[in-house]
Protein backbone atom coordinates (compact mmCIF):
# COMPACT_ATOMS: atom_id res chain seq x y z
CA UNK A 1 0.00 0.00 0.00
CA UNK A 2 1.45 3.09 -1.11
CA UNK A 3 2.82 5.68 2.30
CA UNK A 4 2.39 9.42 2.55
CA UNK A 5 3.97 11.78 4.72
CA UNK A 6 4.08 15.35 5.16
CA UNK A 7 5.88 18.06 6.73
CA UNK A 8 6.43 21.76 7.18
CA UNK A 9 8.87 24.75 7.76
CA UNK A 10 9.33 27.91 8.44
CA UNK A 11 10.82 29.98 5.90
CA UNK A 12 10.39 33.13 6.47
CA UNK A 13 12.95 35.80 5.54
CA UNK A 14 14.43 38.27 7.79
CA UNK A 15 13.70 41.72 8.03
CA UNK A 16 15.73 43.97 5.27
CA UNK A 17 15.19 40.86 2.71
CA UNK A 18 14.48 42.51 -0.62
CA UNK A 19 10.94 41.64 -1.59
CA UNK A 20 9.52 40.21 -4.75
CA UNK A 21 6.73 41.05 -7.34
CA UNK A 22 7.25 44.61 -7.47
CA UNK A 23 9.54 47.25 -8.34
CA UNK A 24 10.56 49.54 -6.15
CA UNK A 25 13.83 51.15 -5.32
CA UNK A 26 13.39 50.53 -1.49
CA UNK A 27 11.86 46.69 -1.23
CA UNK A 28 13.46 45.59 1.57
CA UNK A 29 11.08 43.64 4.25
CA UNK A 30 10.12 46.09 7.64
CA UNK A 31 8.49 43.19 9.15
CA UNK A 32 7.14 39.97 9.45
CA UNK A 33 2.53 39.42 8.95
CA UNK A 34 2.91 36.10 8.67
CA UNK A 35 5.27 33.29 8.07
CA UNK A 36 6.11 31.64 4.79
CA UNK A 37 6.26 28.23 4.39
CA UNK A 38 7.56 25.16 2.50
CA UNK A 39 5.15 22.18 2.94
CA UNK A 40 6.34 18.70 1.61
CA UNK A 41 4.35 15.59 0.65
CA UNK A 42 6.27 12.16 0.69
CA UNK A 43 4.16 9.47 -1.77
CA UNK A 44 5.83 6.33 -1.69
CA UNK A 45 5.00 3.62 -4.12
CA UNK A 46 6.27 0.36 -4.81
CA UNK A 47 8.12 1.60 -7.67
CA UNK A 48 9.69 4.52 -5.60
CA UNK A 49 9.27 7.59 -3.58
CA UNK A 50 8.07 10.66 -5.52
CA UNK A 51 8.36 13.78 -3.73
CA UNK A 52 6.07 17.36 -3.86
CA UNK A 53 7.12 20.55 -2.31
CA UNK A 54 5.24 23.88 -2.07
CA UNK A 55 7.13 27.07 -1.39
CA UNK A 56 5.29 30.71 -0.24
CA UNK A 57 7.91 32.54 -3.02
CA UNK A 58 7.08 34.54 -5.63
CA UNK A 59 8.90 32.12 -8.22
CA UNK A 60 10.85 28.83 -8.72
CA UNK A 61 13.82 30.12 -10.56
CA UNK A 62 15.41 26.76 -11.74
CA UNK A 63 18.55 26.85 -9.64
CA UNK A 64 16.92 27.21 -6.54
CA UNK A 65 14.48 24.35 -7.92
CA UNK A 66 17.60 21.95 -8.82
CA UNK A 67 19.42 23.07 -4.68
CA UNK A 68 16.33 21.76 -3.21
CA UNK A 69 15.93 19.01 -4.92
CA UNK A 70 19.49 17.96 -4.42
CA UNK A 71 19.47 18.62 -0.77
CA UNK A 72 16.00 16.20 -0.97
CA UNK A 73 18.24 13.65 -1.97
CA UNK A 74 21.04 13.99 0.04
CA UNK A 75 19.18 14.34 2.92
CA UNK A 76 16.50 11.09 1.87
CA UNK A 77 18.17 9.21 -0.74
CA UNK A 78 15.11 9.87 -2.89
CA UNK A 79 16.86 11.07 -6.31
CA UNK A 80 16.48 15.14 -7.41
CA UNK A 81 14.43 13.55 -10.73
CA UNK A 82 11.68 12.37 -8.19
CA UNK A 83 11.51 16.19 -6.65
CA UNK A 84 8.84 18.52 -7.82
CA UNK A 85 9.15 22.36 -6.94
CA UNK A 86 6.51 24.82 -7.16
CA UNK A 87 5.88 28.17 -5.78
CA UNK A 88 2.50 29.82 -4.67
CA UNK A 89 3.85 33.11 -6.19
CA UNK A 90 2.96 35.49 -3.59
CA UNK A 91 4.61 39.12 -4.22
CA UNK A 92 5.45 39.40 -0.38
CA UNK A 93 8.28 36.76 0.10
CA UNK A 94 11.74 36.95 -1.00
CA UNK A 95 12.74 38.12 -4.19
CA UNK A 96 14.09 34.70 -5.28
CA UNK A 97 14.57 36.14 -8.88
CA UNK A 98 17.08 38.77 -7.57
CA UNK A 99 16.04 41.57 -9.37
CA UNK A 100 15.84 39.32 -12.63
CA UNK A 101 17.93 42.23 -13.90
CA UNK A 102 15.20 45.01 -13.53
CA UNK A 103 17.41 47.05 -10.72
CA UNK A 104 20.39 46.87 -9.55
CA UNK A 105 19.98 46.40 -5.64
CA UNK A 106 21.91 44.55 -2.88
CA UNK A 107 20.55 40.56 -3.04
CA UNK A 108 23.08 38.69 -0.67
CA UNK A 109 19.98 38.85 1.98
CA UNK A 110 18.84 36.38 -0.90
CA UNK A 111 21.77 34.78 -0.80
CA UNK A 112 21.51 34.01 3.36
CA UNK A 113 18.17 33.16 2.85
CA UNK A 114 19.06 30.40 0.70
CA UNK A 115 22.06 29.31 2.60
CA UNK A 116 19.24 28.81 4.88
CA UNK A 117 16.46 27.08 3.88
CA UNK A 118 17.33 24.69 1.22
CA UNK A 119 19.05 22.85 3.88
CA UNK A 120 15.87 23.30 6.59
CA UNK A 121 13.39 22.24 3.10
CA UNK A 122 15.64 19.09 3.28
CA UNK A 123 15.30 17.75 6.96
CA UNK A 124 11.23 18.62 6.53
CA UNK A 125 11.49 15.81 3.88
CA UNK A 126 13.57 13.83 5.48
CA UNK A 127 10.66 14.31 8.17
CA UNK A 128 8.02 13.54 5.93
CA UNK A 129 9.68 10.64 4.25
CA UNK A 130 9.93 9.08 8.38
CA UNK A 131 6.61 10.00 9.00
CA UNK A 132 5.15 8.51 5.92
CA UNK A 133 2.16 5.23 6.98
CA UNK A 134 -0.31 3.35 4.51
CA UNK A 135 -2.82 6.24 2.99
CA UNK A 136 -5.96 6.75 1.60
CA UNK A 137 -6.72 10.11 -0.74
CA UNK A 138 -10.05 11.71 -1.73
CA UNK A 139 -10.68 14.50 -3.47
CA UNK A 140 -13.02 17.30 -3.21
CA UNK A 141 -14.05 20.38 -6.00
CA UNK A 142 -16.18 23.29 -5.85
CA UNK A 143 -16.83 26.66 -7.86
CA UNK A 144 -15.83 29.18 -6.14
CA UNK A 145 -17.57 32.94 -7.45
CA UNK A 146 -16.57 36.60 -7.12
CA UNK A 147 -12.78 36.09 -6.28
CA UNK A 148 -10.96 36.04 -9.45
CA UNK A 149 -11.29 37.89 -12.62
CA UNK A 150 -9.58 38.12 -15.84
CA UNK A 151 -6.83 41.71 -15.70
CA UNK A 152 -6.76 42.20 -19.08
CA UNK A 153 -9.37 44.26 -20.38
CA UNK A 154 -10.95 45.71 -23.65
CA UNK A 155 -11.06 49.64 -23.38
CA UNK A 156 -13.24 51.90 -25.91
CA UNK A 157 -10.80 53.30 -27.74
CA UNK A 158 -9.74 50.04 -28.96
CA UNK A 159 -6.92 49.47 -26.79
CA UNK A 160 -5.67 46.92 -23.72
CA UNK A 161 -5.35 47.50 -20.32
CA UNK A 162 -5.08 46.27 -17.12
CA UNK A 163 -7.20 46.02 -14.22
CA UNK A 164 -5.30 47.59 -11.80
CA UNK A 165 -5.14 50.82 -13.73
CA UNK A 166 -8.80 51.77 -12.52
CA UNK A 167 -10.43 52.66 -15.50
CA UNK A 168 -13.91 54.13 -15.59
CA UNK A 169 -16.29 51.19 -15.79
CA UNK A 170 -18.12 52.64 -18.84
CA UNK A 171 -15.05 53.02 -20.62
CA UNK A 172 -14.09 49.18 -20.16
CA UNK A 173 -15.94 47.33 -22.83
CA UNK A 174 -15.52 43.67 -21.91
CA UNK A 175 -12.51 41.45 -19.88
CA UNK A 176 -10.51 39.65 -22.27
CA UNK A 177 -10.56 36.53 -21.11
CA UNK A 178 -12.42 33.65 -18.97
CA UNK A 179 -11.02 32.68 -15.45
CA UNK A 180 -11.41 29.55 -13.58
CA UNK A 181 -13.79 29.45 -10.97
CA UNK A 182 -12.88 25.66 -9.81
CA UNK A 183 -10.89 24.55 -6.52
CA UNK A 184 -9.84 21.44 -6.28
CA UNK A 185 -8.57 19.61 -2.69
CA UNK A 186 -6.90 16.36 -1.94
CA UNK A 187 -7.00 14.88 1.33
CA UNK A 188 -4.35 11.92 2.46
CA UNK A 189 -5.40 9.99 5.37
CA UNK A 190 -4.01 7.58 7.54
CA UNK A 191 -5.95 4.09 7.80
CA UNK A 192 -8.14 5.64 10.49
CA UNK A 193 -9.18 8.02 8.63
CA UNK A 194 -6.94 10.84 10.53
CA UNK A 195 -5.66 13.23 7.85
CA UNK A 196 -1.62 13.35 7.25
CA UNK A 197 -2.01 16.27 4.98
CA UNK A 198 -3.48 18.24 1.74
CA UNK A 199 -3.40 19.85 -1.56
CA UNK A 200 -5.16 22.56 -2.52
CA UNK A 201 -5.05 23.69 -5.99
CA UNK A 202 -6.64 27.18 -7.25
CA UNK A 203 -6.07 29.99 -9.92
CA UNK A 204 -5.76 33.57 -8.49
CA UNK A 205 -2.36 35.91 -8.35
CA UNK A 206 -1.32 35.85 -4.30
CA UNK A 207 -0.73 39.78 -5.44
CA UNK A 208 -3.02 41.42 -2.94
CA UNK A 209 -1.01 42.59 -0.94
CA UNK A 210 1.98 43.31 -3.40
CA UNK A 211 4.59 44.18 -0.52
CA UNK A 212 1.93 45.79 1.57
CA UNK A 213 3.10 47.81 4.40
CA UNK A 214 6.72 46.06 3.54
CA UNK A 215 5.73 42.77 5.37
CA UNK A 216 6.72 39.31 4.76
CA UNK A 217 3.55 37.34 4.49
CA UNK A 218 2.23 34.26 2.02
CA UNK A 219 -0.85 36.54 0.73
CA UNK A 220 -4.30 34.91 0.49
CA UNK A 221 -2.71 31.64 0.32
CA UNK A 222 -1.99 32.38 4.42
CA UNK A 223 -5.84 32.37 5.16
CA UNK A 224 -6.91 29.47 2.26
CA UNK A 225 -4.28 26.69 3.94
CA UNK A 226 -5.06 27.64 7.68
CA UNK A 227 -8.92 27.43 6.72
CA UNK A 228 -8.82 24.07 5.20
CA UNK A 229 -5.95 22.78 7.98
CA UNK A 230 -8.09 23.69 10.68
CA UNK A 231 -10.44 21.18 9.83
CA UNK A 232 -7.75 18.85 9.61
CA UNK A 233 -6.80 18.69 12.72
CA UNK A 234 -3.58 20.60 12.14
CA UNK A 235 -2.80 19.01 9.18
CA UNK A 236 -0.27 20.77 6.29
CA UNK A 237 -1.76 21.81 3.33
CA UNK A 238 0.44 22.07 0.11
CA UNK A 239 -0.62 25.16 -2.07
CA UNK A 240 -0.63 25.08 -6.14
CA UNK A 241 -1.57 27.81 -8.10
CA UNK A 242 -2.98 27.35 -11.45
CA UNK A 243 -2.69 29.03 -14.53
CA UNK A 244 -2.76 32.35 -12.77
CA UNK A 245 -1.07 34.01 -15.81
CA UNK A 246 -3.84 37.03 -16.74
CA UNK A 247 -6.13 36.26 -13.14
CA UNK A 248 -6.00 38.55 -10.42
CA UNK A 249 -8.56 39.45 -7.48
CA UNK A 250 -9.98 43.16 -8.90
CA UNK A 251 -13.20 43.78 -10.31
CA UNK A 252 -12.96 46.57 -12.36
CA UNK A 253 -16.73 47.14 -11.87
CA UNK A 254 -16.21 48.30 -8.11
CA UNK A 255 -14.31 51.65 -7.79
CA UNK A 256 -10.70 51.65 -5.67
CA UNK A 257 -7.71 49.51 -5.52
CA UNK A 258 -8.71 46.18 -3.02
CA UNK A 259 -4.94 46.19 -1.40
CA UNK A 260 -4.10 45.46 2.28
CA UNK A 261 -4.14 42.63 4.83
CA UNK A 262 -8.19 42.33 5.38
CA UNK A 263 -8.61 41.73 1.47
CA UNK A 264 -6.02 38.80 1.29
CA UNK A 265 -7.94 37.55 4.24
CA UNK A 266 -11.27 38.01 2.90
CA UNK A 267 -10.32 36.57 -0.04
CA UNK A 268 -8.30 33.72 1.76
CA UNK A 269 -11.02 32.81 4.51
CA UNK A 270 -13.37 32.83 1.36
CA UNK A 271 -11.26 30.19 -0.49
CA UNK A 272 -10.70 27.89 2.43
CA UNK A 273 -14.26 27.91 3.12
CA UNK A 274 -15.10 27.05 0.07
CA UNK A 275 -12.71 23.90 0.24
CA UNK A 276 -13.96 23.23 3.67
CA UNK A 277 -17.64 22.91 2.34
CA UNK A 278 -16.91 20.75 -0.43
CA UNK A 279 -15.14 18.40 1.49
CA UNK A 280 -18.41 18.25 3.79
CA UNK A 281 -20.50 17.90 0.90
CA UNK A 282 -18.84 14.82 -1.23
CA UNK A 283 -15.55 13.50 -2.01
CA UNK A 284 -14.18 10.74 -4.22
CA UNK A 285 -12.13 8.72 -3.88
CA UNK A 286 -8.36 8.57 -6.14
CA UNK A 287 -6.22 5.11 -6.48
CA UNK A 288 -3.10 5.93 -4.66
CA UNK A 289 -1.71 2.90 -5.83
CA UNK A 290 -0.79 4.17 -9.42
CA UNK A 291 1.48 7.27 -9.32
CA UNK A 292 3.88 8.16 -12.08
CA UNK A 293 6.29 10.97 -12.53
CA UNK A 294 7.57 11.98 -15.99
CA UNK A 295 9.14 14.93 -17.62
CA UNK A 296 9.65 16.22 -21.07
CA UNK A 297 11.42 18.86 -22.68
CA UNK A 298 10.27 21.26 -25.29
CA UNK A 299 12.60 23.55 -26.96
CA UNK A 300 10.89 26.76 -27.32
CA UNK A 301 11.20 29.99 -29.57
CA UNK A 302 12.61 33.17 -27.89
CA UNK A 303 13.02 37.07 -28.45
CA UNK A 304 16.10 38.68 -28.28
CA UNK A 305 17.98 42.03 -27.90
CA UNK A 306 18.81 43.72 -30.70
CA UNK A 307 21.35 46.61 -31.14
CA UNK A 308 18.15 49.20 -31.59
CA UNK A 309 16.46 48.19 -28.27
CA UNK A 310 20.21 48.11 -26.23
CA UNK A 311 20.80 51.53 -27.44
CA UNK A 312 17.61 52.33 -26.92
CA UNK A 313 17.87 51.39 -23.26
CA UNK A 314 21.21 52.55 -22.80
CA UNK A 315 20.30 56.37 -23.69
CA UNK A 316 16.51 55.69 -21.63
CA UNK A 317 18.68 55.24 -18.44
CA UNK A 318 21.13 57.96 -19.29
CA UNK A 319 18.09 60.20 -19.56
CA UNK A 320 16.87 59.26 -16.20
CA UNK A 321 20.23 59.64 -14.54
CA UNK A 322 19.70 57.40 -11.27
CA UNK A 323 16.35 58.89 -10.45
CA UNK A 324 14.37 56.81 -8.27
CA UNK A 325 12.04 53.98 -10.16
CA UNK A 326 9.29 52.07 -8.50
CA UNK A 327 5.77 51.49 -9.19
CA UNK A 328 2.86 49.57 -7.02
CA UNK A 329 1.85 46.95 -9.94
CA UNK A 330 3.37 46.44 -13.61
CA UNK A 331 7.13 47.68 -14.28
CA UNK A 332 8.49 50.95 -15.45
CA UNK A 333 10.44 51.37 -18.34
CA UNK A 334 13.09 52.39 -16.82
CA UNK A 335 13.06 48.93 -15.22
CA UNK A 336 12.62 47.40 -18.65
CA UNK A 337 15.36 49.49 -20.04
CA UNK A 338 17.81 48.37 -16.82
CA UNK A 339 16.84 44.64 -17.61
CA UNK A 340 17.57 44.75 -21.41
CA UNK A 341 20.94 45.94 -20.70
CA UNK A 342 21.81 43.19 -18.09
CA UNK A 343 19.43 40.44 -18.39
CA UNK A 344 17.65 40.80 -21.89
CA UNK A 345 21.01 41.13 -23.97
CA UNK A 346 21.77 37.49 -22.74
CA UNK A 347 18.78 35.56 -24.12
CA UNK A 348 19.28 33.29 -26.98
CA UNK A 349 17.33 32.11 -29.63
CA UNK A 350 16.28 28.94 -28.24
CA UNK A 351 15.46 27.98 -24.78
CA UNK A 352 14.91 24.27 -23.34
CA UNK A 353 11.64 23.99 -21.26
CA UNK A 354 11.23 21.26 -19.06
CA UNK A 355 7.42 20.31 -18.24
CA UNK A 356 6.97 17.27 -15.30
CA UNK A 357 3.60 15.35 -15.08
CA UNK A 358 2.79 14.25 -12.09
CA UNK A 359 -0.42 11.58 -12.08
CA UNK A 360 -1.91 10.55 -8.95
CA UNK A 361 -4.66 7.90 -10.39
CA UNK A 362 -6.89 9.76 -12.64
CA UNK A 363 -5.57 13.31 -10.89
CA UNK A 364 -2.81 14.93 -13.05
CA UNK A 365 -0.89 18.05 -11.94
CA UNK A 366 1.32 19.67 -14.90
CA UNK A 367 4.91 21.51 -13.59
CA UNK A 368 4.84 24.29 -16.08
CA UNK A 369 7.97 27.03 -15.53
CA UNK A 370 5.52 29.97 -16.54
CA UNK A 371 3.11 32.39 -15.46
CA UNK A 372 0.60 30.65 -17.50
CA UNK A 373 -2.28 32.48 -19.33
CA UNK A 374 -5.62 30.47 -17.69
CA UNK A 375 -6.65 29.77 -21.42
CA UNK A 376 -4.01 26.78 -21.84
CA UNK A 377 -5.12 25.45 -18.28
CA UNK A 378 -8.69 25.56 -19.36
CA UNK A 379 -8.40 23.94 -22.64
CA UNK A 380 -5.98 21.17 -20.96
CA UNK A 381 -9.21 20.58 -18.57
CA UNK A 382 -11.50 20.37 -21.51
CA UNK A 383 -9.31 18.05 -23.50
CA UNK A 384 -9.13 15.39 -20.89
CA UNK A 385 -12.92 15.21 -19.44
CA UNK A 386 -12.40 11.48 -17.57
CA UNK A 387 -9.31 13.61 -15.36
CA UNK A 388 -8.62 16.00 -13.21
CA UNK A 389 -6.05 17.72 -14.59
CA UNK A 390 -4.51 20.87 -13.73
CA UNK A 391 -1.58 23.41 -14.41
CA UNK A 392 0.58 24.52 -11.44
CA UNK A 393 1.76 27.56 -12.98
CA UNK A 394 6.13 28.21 -11.17
CA UNK A 395 6.55 24.98 -11.50
CA UNK A 396 10.11 23.64 -11.73
CA UNK A 397 11.25 26.63 -13.10
CA UNK A 398 10.53 30.50 -13.77
CA UNK A 399 10.71 32.00 -17.32
CA UNK A 400 7.82 34.84 -16.90
CA UNK A 401 4.88 34.78 -18.43
CA UNK A 402 3.54 32.44 -21.40
CA UNK A 403 0.62 34.52 -22.96
CA UNK A 404 -1.78 33.40 -25.68
CA UNK A 405 -1.31 34.26 -29.49
CA UNK A 406 -4.23 36.65 -29.04
CA UNK A 407 -2.85 38.15 -26.45
CA UNK A 408 0.43 39.18 -28.20
CA UNK A 409 -1.70 40.70 -30.80
CA UNK A 410 -4.14 42.63 -28.16
CA UNK A 411 -0.82 43.80 -26.04
CA UNK A 412 -1.11 44.89 -22.41
CA UNK A 413 1.27 43.86 -19.36
CA UNK A 414 2.18 40.18 -19.88
CA UNK A 415 3.22 39.97 -23.56
CA UNK A 416 5.59 43.14 -22.96
CA UNK A 417 9.53 41.53 -24.00
CA UNK A 418 10.84 41.81 -20.46
CA UNK A 419 8.01 40.47 -18.71
CA UNK A 420 7.43 37.43 -21.11
CA UNK A 421 10.99 36.21 -23.21
CA UNK A 422 9.04 33.52 -25.36
CA UNK A 423 7.82 34.61 -29.16
CA UNK A 424 4.24 34.34 -30.07
CA UNK A 425 2.67 31.26 -31.11
CA UNK A 426 5.20 29.72 -28.49
CA UNK A 427 2.61 28.71 -25.42
CA UNK A 428 0.38 27.16 -28.10
CA UNK A 429 2.78 25.09 -29.34
CA UNK A 430 4.48 23.95 -25.41
CA UNK A 431 0.91 22.96 -25.02
CA UNK A 432 0.30 21.14 -28.05
CA UNK A 433 3.30 18.96 -26.89
CA UNK A 434 1.95 18.05 -23.42
CA UNK A 435 -1.41 17.66 -24.74
CA UNK A 436 0.57 14.94 -27.06
CA UNK A 437 2.32 13.62 -24.19
CA UNK A 438 -0.64 13.73 -21.71
CA UNK A 439 -2.75 11.43 -24.29
CA UNK A 440 0.02 8.50 -24.21
CA UNK A 441 0.39 8.55 -20.26
CA UNK A 442 -3.22 8.89 -19.42
CA UNK A 443 -4.04 6.06 -22.13
CA UNK A 444 -1.15 4.09 -20.09
CA UNK A 445 -2.35 4.46 -17.30
CA UNK A 446 -6.09 4.02 -17.83
CA UNK A 447 -4.94 0.43 -19.67
CA UNK A 448 -2.74 -0.71 -16.41
CA UNK A 449 -5.55 0.33 -14.14
CA UNK A 450 -7.94 -1.63 -16.35
CA UNK A 451 -5.40 -4.51 -15.84
CA UNK A 452 -5.35 -3.90 -12.07
CA UNK A 453 -8.95 -3.93 -11.72
CA UNK A 454 -9.56 -7.42 -13.71
CA UNK A 455 -6.67 -9.33 -11.70
CA UNK A 456 -8.24 -8.10 -7.82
Amino acid sequence: MTSVGFAQVDISCKVGTPLGGNSRVDKAARGLHDPLHATVAVIDTDIGARVMIGLDVVSAPLALVEAVSAGVELRTGIPATSVTVSATHTHSGPDVERGNGLDELDYSAIDAWEHASVPAIGDAALRAQRAAVPATLRLASAEVADLSFNRRLAHRDGSTHMNWELLQGDDVLAALGPIDPELVALIFSDERGSALGALLHFTLHPAILVGHDWLVSADYVAEASAALSAVLDGAPVLFLNGALGNVNHIDYHNTGRAIGFGESARVGNALGAAAVEALERETTDVDLEDVDLRAIMVTLSQRTVDRAQLDHARALLAANAGRPVGALDGIPVEAYAQWTVTAGRGLTPLLDVKVRILRIGHVVFVYVPFEVFVEFGLELRRAFPGHIVRVVSHGGGSFGYLPTAAAFAEGGYEPTFGTSTIACGQGEYLFHHITTELRATLHVGQARGNRDHANR
